[in-house]
């Protein structure tokens, strides 16, 4: 059976983009595309073939199971519901063995020596810009040179990392390998007001890695989108605001913690600051009880506290002087990607987070936190992170609570 044959058995239509993909007979194909291109569904179909030609073993291989689940559903309702070919599945790991004994196995590399394993035919690196080099280098690419088995990396871009090198040596007429790079947009199926809505409510760096596919960096500072003029003023809690707290614990460093509430139209409003080193808990509990005091005074209610999960000795002796917190969610790629979204002007001008004109260390730090050269998380200098990892708490916790558009999963 021929690609074009089982294409048309599976009643698949590829768009003109995926077409380009599908004709290149390369052994090794890297496809750079952004979110909701149909990457997985071409890489399924594409591999479907080489499961259908015997005996054969391939894997789906990704940062977790979850992200090798796509192709993984889609080369199973294949099976089922076209080629009616009705295979035994199984779990742990997720697993698919046809009744001719090919094979498609799930596999996470979150510990990449579990993958040592058997000589296979061919493999698809799921979401791969995720996944270690050595992963792929140490104990993945082994396992095809027995039987010249075939690769396929289906991938949104992350960065200038490892991927981009490997995408690469499919653009220097390397022998045996092609690659692709297209946007989202190139996908018919979405909607040109999906695209523009994205573009206009992401920061453009990060538009073009995950709707380009484009290679992209950060440089320079991180909350690029902050500007004075349009994050900072005077402000008020709104009458019977509930006020939300988020810390962040230091000693030698500042320990910091940010008062925060969302106003009627959908902002945060960053309201107050205590940002203090070199004093205890207690001391700092002493000054957070009296400013939720004076909040309350102003007819505002309290709401929970979020502080650093990795503070576990601390949140306690916060609790024993009469402040209790929430484990805040610390995950760093994510939380700025949440951030920045918020400083983003909306659709009547004004941004999504404003902060007093009193928070003078957040509004220091914001200005003077750099990426680092290797892009791969933020290199502040120190001491000068502890109001924006408090920042950061609160916007991510609060863009769950109070019913914004949910930012996705960003990390």
């Amino acid at each position: 059976m021929t690609r074009a044959e089982l294409f048309e058995l599976l009643r698949y239509f590829p768009h003109a983009a995926q077409l380009t993909f599908h004709d290149s007979d390369a052994r090794f194909k890297v496809l750079i595309a952004g979110a909701r291109f149909g990457k997985s569904l071409a890489a399924a179909r594409e591999t479907l073939l080489e499961l259908l030609s015997g005996t054969t073993r391939g894997w789906l291989v990704g940062p977790t199971y979850a992200l090798t689940m796509p192709e993984f559903r889609y080369i199973r309702d294949d099976l089922y519901a076209r080629l009616h070919a009705e295979p035994a599945e199984r779990a742990d790991p997720p697993r698919l063995v046809a009744p001719w004994g090919g094979q498609v196995i799930a596999l996470s590399a979150q510990q990449p020596e579990s993958l040592l394993g058997r000589e296979i035919d061919w493999l698809i690196l799921c979401e791969a810009a995720n996944l270690k080099r050595d992963a792929f280098e140490r104990f993945l690419r082994a396992r095809l040179s027995t039987r010249s088995g075939r690769l396929v990396v289906p991938t949104t871009p992350r960065g200038h990392n490892w991927i981009e090198q490997l995408y690469e040596r499919g653009r220097d007429d390397e022998p045996g390998w092609e690659s692709f790079r297209h946007a989202t947009w190139e996908n018919p199926n979405i909607p040109a007001s999906e695209i523009e809505s994205a573009r206009r409510s992401l920061p453009q760096d990060t538009f073009a890695e995950q709707y380009g596919g484009e290679f992209t960096s950060p440089a320079g500072r991180v909350y690029r989108e902050f500007r004075r003029e349009l994050h900072v003023g005077k402000l008020q809690a709104p009458p019977g605001a509930l006020v939300y707290k988020a810390i962040d614990f230091g000693y030698a460093a500042p320990f910091a913690c940010l008062w925060g509430a969302p106003d009627a139209d959908g902002r945060l409003l960053i309201l107050h600051e205590h940002y203090q080193a070199r004093q205890g808990i207690d001391q700092h509990a002493e000054v957070i009880r009296a400013v939720d005091d004076s909040f309350v005074a102003l007819g505002c209610r309290i709401g929970p506290a979020f502080a650093d999960p990795a503070g576990a000795l601390e949140r306690k002796l916060l609790a024993d002087a009469g402040v209790r917190t929430l484990k805040a969610d610390n995950r760093l790629r994510g939380g700025i990607e949440v951030v920045r979204r918020l400083l983003l002007p909306r659709t009547d001008g004004t941004p999504g987070l404003l902060i007093d004109a009193g928070c003078v260390n957040l509004l220091r730090e914001l200005e003077c936190y750099l990426w680092g050269e290797d892009v791969a998380r933020p290199a502040p200098g120190p001491g000068d992170d502890h109001a924006l990892d408090a920042l950061r708490y609160l916007c991510v916790a609060l863009a769950r609570k109070v019913d914004w558009q949910n930012p996705g999963t960003l990390w």
